[in-house]
């Protein structure tokens, strides 16, 4: 009522008829759907790994939505291979999951990454710290986790990982003691969906997909907040 009192009544309609939007509706399910458990060894549904058919309607989603094509590779499983001792701390991992939610991320933003993630020793052992509230990953909030575990459970949850060391002159100004002392002061907060959410939404209107109006976008938390409060109070709480 506050909102017809402001801004009168509003009719939105969908953009194509009852085929193409059941059609549409699919392919976003076929997006997210998978992938939903802890399990290496579960079902394609509740088991950690990515589903083939979603992997596939996520690289369609890249490349019709942001022109971004992935090139197909031989799977190279050597990161139990990969020295520990390439990896500094201050070092940045990419990461992508074909899961719905990282291609989301890549398309708000403008990445090529959905997840990032920071190496940082402790007494001279390798850690990777996060923030983190993946369904498909052991732990949550803000984290850290040895790497000889970490690389299984990024294994387990089908990550794609690219390593990108720090340049010589940044990696002079790193201080390791800063880094870690943060660390300590921040550690077991929850994921930031806030801070997340308007750092990806910086503009009134321009990142925003085209398909929805921003007029839109406070009656549609007002419905979700119907049936699942807690995810509405996440996002706008």
């Amino acid at each position: 009522m506050a909102e017809i009192a402001v801004n009168g009544l509003r009719i939105y309609l969908f953009c194509d008829g009852y085929t193409d939007t059941f059609v549409s509706v699919y392919n976003t399910v076929l997006a997210f759907y998978g992938g939903l458990g802890t399990d290496p060894n579960g079902d394609p549904v509740h088991g950690s790994h990515v589903p083939d058919y979603m992997e596939a309607a996520n690289v369609k989603f890249l490349s019709e939505l942001m022109g971004y094509n992935l090139t197909v590779r031989e799977t190279q499983d050597y990161i139990d291979e990969y020295d520990p001792n390439l990896i500094q701390s201050g070092d940045f991992l990419s990461i992508t999951r074909l899961d719905g939610v990282d291609p989301i991320i890549m398309y708000g933003s403008g990445s090529h990454a959905g997840h990032s993630v920071m190496a940082l020793r402790f007494d001279g052992e390798l850690y990777i710290v996060e923030s983190q509230d993946g369904w498909y990953w052991p732990t949550h909030g803000l984290q850290r986790t040895a790497w000889s575990n970490w690389t299984q459970w990024a294994k387990n949850a089908d990550f794609h990982v690219s390593h990108m060391p720090l340049s010589p002159e940044t990696r002079a100004r790193f201080n390791e003691t800063a880094a870690q002392e943060f660390f300590y002061q921040t550690v077991g907060l929850p994921y930031g969906y806030h801070n997340f959410l308007f750092g990806w939404i910086d503009t009134p209107r321009l990142n925003l997909p085209p398909l929805l109006p921003p007029a839109f976008m406070p009656i549609l938390f007002s419905i979700v907040e119907d049936f699942a409060p807690d995810v509405a109070d996440i996002f706008i709480g």
